[in-house]
């Protein structure tokens, strides 16, 4: 996490940033920077930087050419809420995806390379720490696709694409599939008779454009960023993805209930029962933000945008895939957005 201002940046950063990143993100950029140059959030020094695939989210918060830049540790669905939201609490801004995660912060920020720890792309094997158990119900994070095979890869695989053509003889075995309910996160397609790859991914891809030179030679490797459906369009209908839509509408509602129940104990009421000390402040500095909560209603209703309703409770339609429906009752995330209800009900707990 970095921070520019005034041609002066400062990384800022602590154990357990990742988990709420999302959320200290959410209310836009004036909440956002007082907290992080707030002077209880965690200080690290320059050379301070996580090993380029341990770091599972990040920002930089360039003040200056008003360009926040991001990502995070969500699904593909989560991801669409969280942009979608972002661009409304964030305006003027240009809110942008880090591809290649802490490295395109790195970059933006004209620092050496050698400042991360980067893994050499040198497996050979797919399933380096396991194969998958044809007993248990198949996972979908990455999708590859040759010709007309459409193969599901968990996430406890390497990168596909990290092998080179290495990893077209290592899927043979796998299950084929023809849909999936969710969309996963990355995907890949392969063309051998024309020697060509393309790629999109959520999760950071650590260099593909640069590196995949040497482990694909020969071959033409394409990055498409977070368009999935280019790969459906190049494997002709060997597999079709879902619509999105109605899981980023679910999203949308758990975005802005998680953004209040992680500020709520930043307002006037819960202050005073929040731990405050010379090395320990329980808001992580939040508290510095001041918002009260009529303000967390305000920008909760920002968050769920101008097509959501904040007085409705959310109707789970007949045909959601029940795991949807099962995860927003058990949170519940169904009931109107009512901050100041919800601050009743929690404030007993902090007293």
């Amino acid at each position: 996490m970095a921070v520019r201002q005034d041609g002066v940046w400062t990384h800022r950063g602590g154990g357990g940033l990742g988990y709420s990143l999302d959320t200290l993100l959410a209310l836009g950029p004036d909440p956002a920077l007082a907290a992080f140059l707030s002077p209880t959030f965690p200080v690290w020094q320059e050379h301070q930087w996580y090993r380029e695939s341990s770091c599972e989210s990040g920002a930089l918060i360039d003040v200056d050419a008003k360009e926040l830049l991001v990502f995070l540790n969500v699904d593909y669905d989560e991801r669409c809420a969280y942009l979608d939201a972002y661009r409304r609490t964030w305006p003027g801004w240009n809110v942008r995806w880090a591809y290649n995660g802490i490295v395109d912060v790195t970059d933006a920020l004209g620092l050496d390379r050698a400042v991360l720890t980067r893994e050499a792309w040198d497996d050979t094997d797919l399933f380096r720490w396991g194969r998958p158990d044809p007993q248990e119900p198949p996972k979908l994070h990455y999708l590859i696709t040759i010709e007309d095979a459409a193969y599901g890869l968990a996430d406890n695989v390497v990168r596909p694409w990290a092998l080179g053509p290495a990893v077209l003889e290592q899927l043979v075995d796998l299950p084929r599939l023809s849909t999936w309910p969710e969309i996963p996160r990355g995907g890949m397609h392969v063309d051998p008779a024309d020697h060509t790859v393309g790629v999109w991914s959520i999760d950071p891809v650590y260099g593909l454009v640069e590196r995949c030179g040497e482990r694909w030679p020969g071959w033409t490797v394409e990055f498409w960023h977070d368009r999935y459906a280019e790969q459906q369009r190049r494997c002709a209908g060997t597999f079709r993805f879902p619509d999105p839509g109605p899981a980023v509408d679910l999203c949308g509602y758990a975005m802005a209930k998680r953004v209040v129940e992680h500020w709520i104990c930043t307002t006037p009421q819960f202050l005073p029962h929040i731990p405050m000390r010379t090395s320990y402040d329980g808001t992580y500095g939040m508290r510095y933000a001041g918002l009260t909560v009529a303000d967390l209603q305000r920008l909760g209703e920002l968050i769920l945008g101008p097509d959501r309703d904040p007085n409705t409770e959310l109707t789970v339609p007949d045909d959601w895939p029940p795991q949807w429906t099962a995860w927003l009752k058990a949170n519940d995330w169904c009931r109107p957005l009512d901050v100041a209800a919800y601050a009743r009900e929690q404030l007993p707990f902090y007293l």
